[in-house]
């Protein structure tokens, strides 16, 4: 049975030998309780049928962990500024090499392969499956879902070294490759068990998923690998020189925070039903 780090390991195995490669087999194994609180929530999410109330928290909360188009084009425009305050660049042909780069992780998020949003494709999902939109509403948000997105956006947007915001997006993009694939047999089993969707109606819903299944997370990784090695580049700095076993234990601490919450939620609605 395929667990997130078996999914993981063989994609970063992919990766030419180098010290971020090594960082990443290294540090991502040693995740192995959050990698089960993250696991847990799903399986309790996709075992039985669920509450509303409770479907509403699970889908607001979970988006946090995961819309992060925003974020990369965040960083993108930090580039750019570089360009326009005149601040200082080693080579702006490599500066703009991984700008480029960051652009080909949300050509498919922003529609501009792909023709329809990805927030969309998550609207549709979360609606379908609880019922309507009242999931958006921020009362739903847990306070460990919101801990999450500030201390991603903070290491993206507003670490002064933008470096720090490139290694969480490598981490990031890593880790949803493994969500997705994790996930998607337990989803669809599960409406297939709880719901009278027919099987096209199962496809539509869990399109958001499907989407990022297969190759797509795992070039949006290999984008963020060529987005670190060209920004080394263009500011002639020393990866080595770079230690990522706080970005991986503070990402992975703070996303199972917020699924173990859910997982909670889901069992005490369970208890008290």
């Amino acid at each position: 049975m395929k667990n997130l780090i078996s999914i993981i390991i063989p994609v970063i195995e992919q990766m030419e030998d180098s010290h971020i490669k090594t960082q990443l087999l290294t540090y991502f194994p040693k995740q192995d309780t959050q990698f089960s609180l993250i696991e847990n929530s799903f399986r309790s999410l996709t075992g039985n049928k669920q509450k509303t109330e409770t479907l509403y928290s699970f889908f607001h909360s979970w988006s946090q962990t995961n819309n992060s188009a925003m974020t990369v084009a965040g960083l993108s425009n930090r580039m750019t500024m570089l360009i326009h305050k005149n601040k200082p660049v080693v080579s702006e042909h490599d500066l703009f090499r991984a700008i480029a780069s960051l652009n080909r992780i949300v050509d498919e998020d922003l529609a501009v392969v792909g023709r329809v949003l990805h927030s969309t494709l998550f609207y549709n999902m979360a609606t379908n499956i609880s019922g309507d939109d009242t999931w958006l509403s921020k009362k739903y948000l847990s306070s460990e879902a919101k801990a999450f997105k500030d201390w991603k956006d903070k290491n993206s947007l507003r670490n002064r070294d933008i470096m720090i915001g490139l290694l969480t997006t490598l981490v990031h993009e890593i880790y949803t490759h493994g969500e997705v694939e994790f996930i998607l047999p337990k989803f669809q089993s599960w409406l297939q068990q709880t719901t009278t969707m027919t099987k096209r109606e199962i496809d539509f819903c869990l399109a958001w998923i499907e989407v990022h299944c297969g190759p797509t997370e795992k070039d949006h990784f290999f984008h963020a690998v060529n987005a670190v090695a060209s920004y080394s580049k263009a500011q002639n700095i020393d990866i080595t020189e770079y230690d990522l076993e706080e970005i991986i234990s503070d990402y992975l601490r703070l996303k199972s925070s917020v699924m173990d919450v859910l997982e909670q939620e889901l069992t005490n609605s369970l208890v008290i039903s």
